[in-house]
């Protein structure tokens, strides 16, 4: 192995190599049924005896109602312990689990569908007017997880009470490194989000160094706030591992300032994963000095960098030692690098985790680079995504001769293996932890009759990280306004995508000469 590919540390076996479903119900059965493992924010708890129970009892009665092995089941809801059952008991059936965001359109829920195609749809009530009103889910079975029932749609609490639990019940046989345990969107530069497809081994991986005691160390002495979005890698792989290694999980819906911060104190959370907005409330609210959050001990934070001076505030408010920095993209199945354990080292996101290995590359020529030189991030190792579904060209195009994974992102390691990223190559927009593809926008504007031409870009945010801003050139004779352009875009998108910077009316927009968006003039406009 060359010294210019920096190698995390080996597979530990820990974990039997086999199947997610049947590693997770060895372990919940091997746990004391009497330990609370979650508890969802209104107080309600579950034991490992009750998640072994509702698991298999929700397995059972997914394939009574004709869900096989490979079968795509989707997930449209915010956080809850229902959500967890519903991802383990496909686990346990070999079934593929998609979870999306709830706040999609019909339109874009229209374009997962039919690239997933889901035989089975788990959602609340939120969620069930954009389900309806597509046509092709009418044959569809669907569940619901509130509590009110609706003509037509089976109701989860009764769904899982019907089921029975068989005590000889085994979960479906399956190649791991074959077979597609999640299916997870991830956005691309040209218009929609993919969907990653990520195997049992992949996440077998994510598992292993989540236990690590060098790098993410849960365990059972933890006590988790889960409350990142269950439909990103970050937020599904922590609870999960919560699940597998013991942690006590506390579940929030979504992020609710009091009620995250009542949490916290109420439960005497250890582990923080964040994101770098929450940081950002944690260090600028008022509210934060009413709780005390001194049961903190460690936190790690994803999504996007953070800076020194949000550290070194976090660092002092809550007497820890380091912001743990994560990087890692879905397409790697969760982190690559890791600050470890009792280390700091101020603006790098770590070293690399276990069973990935990573090579800093030219993007032009894909030469590999030496310590402190700057290229693109380049992954490799049983993290790494199977491709994206339905994309043979782009999961092609996503890895390079040798088989590494193109991050898009460019960066470098010092002498001690410590990576630090410093830009993008790709373009994507990170608002508040989600991704936005400026070229899904750019294909929603331009279709307006008074756009001529269009670009969208970030702009940078203390707060958000980035906010989408659209650059527009109208047709001669045009009048339209700032507010009617916004509001197009919002009738047409979830909430993230929407254009929060704004939009800036132009001449023209800046191309090369193959007609590519000149970005960073664009960037220098605002």
């Amino acid at each position: 192995m060359s010294d210019l590919v920096k190698m995390g540390p080996p597979d530990n076996q820990e974990l039997p190599k086999k199947s997610l479903g049947a590693i997770y119900f060895e372990r919940i059965k091997k746990w004391n049924a009497n330990r609370v493992v979650l508890i969802d924010w209104t107080g309600e708890e579950l034991t490992y005896g009750q998640l072994l129970q509702s698991t298999v009892k929700l397995a059972t009665q997914m394939t009574k109602l004709g869900v096989r092995k490979d079968d795509v089941v989707t997930i449209l809801s915010p956080n809850s312990t229902k959500f967890i059952l519903t991802v383990l008991a496909g686990f346990f059936i070999g079934a593929k689990v998609n979870s999306l965001n709830p706040d999609y359109t019909p339109g874009e829920l229209k374009h997962f569908f039919e690239v997933c195609h889901p035989v089975l749809i788990f959602c609340t009530a939120r969620s069930l007017g954009s389900i309806l009103e597509l046509k092709d889910c009418s044959s569809v079975n669907i569940i619901l997880y509130d509590t009110e029932t609706v003509d037509d749609v089976e109701n989860f609490d009764k769904f899982v009470e019907a089921g029975t639990f068989d005590p000889g019940f085994s979960p479906t046989k399956l190649d791991p490194n074959e077979d597609v345990a999640l299916i997870l969107t991830s956005s691309g530069t040209t218009g929609f989000p993919k969907c990653v497809q990520l195997t049992h081994a992949s996440f077998r991986v994510t598992m292993i160094y989540t236990r690590d005691p060098y790098f993410i160390d849960v365990n059972e002495n933890e006590r988790i706030l889960a409350f990142l979005p269950f439909f990103h890698i970050l937020g599904l792989g922590s609870t999960l591992a919560g699940i597998l290694y013991g942690a006590k999980l506390v579940i929030l819906e979504k992020f609710v300032p009091e009620r995250f911060l009542s949490l916290i104190q109420n439960h005497r959370v250890t582990k923080l994963f964040a994101v770098p907005p929450i940081l950002l409330f944690l260090v600028k609210s008022p509210l934060v000095q009413k709780y005390d959050l001194s049961s903190i001990t460690d936190v790690l934070c994803g999504s996007a960098t953070v800076t020194k001076e949000t550290e070194d505030l976090i660092e002092a408010q809550l007497n820890i030692h380091c912001v743990r920095q994560v990087y890692g993209m879905t397409e790697i199945c969760g982190a690559a690098t890791v600050i470890p354990k009792n280390s700091k080292k101020h603006g790098s996101c770590g070293q690399v985790v276990t069973g990935q290995q990573i090579k800093i590359c030219d993007p032009e020529t894909g030469k590999a680079l030496g310590a402190g030189e700057v290229g693109e991030l380049r992954v490799k190792g049983g993290g790494v995504m199977k491709g994206y579904l339905g994309k043979e060209k782009e999961t092609e195009e996503a890895f390079d001769e040798e088989g590494y994974l193109k991050s898009g992102d460019l960066g470098y390691y010092d002498d001690e293996g410590f990576f630090f990223i410093v830009d993008r190559l790709k373009e994507i927009i990170k608002y508040k932890g989600f991704q936005v593809s400026p070229a899904e926008l750019e294909s929603l504007l331009i279709s307006h009759p008074a756009v001529k031409d269009v670009a969208v870009i970030g702009m940078p945010d203390e707060r958000a990280g980035e906010l989408p801003v659209a650059f527009v050139v109208k047709q001669p004779n045009e009048n339209v306004t700032e507010e009617e352009i916004v509001r197009y875009i919002a009738e047409h998108v979830s909430v993230q995508k929407r254009l929060s910077g704004g939009v800036r009316f132009i001449e023209e927009i800046p191309k090369s000469s193959s007609g590519k968006i000149l970005r960073k003039k664009l960037k220098e406009l605002l």
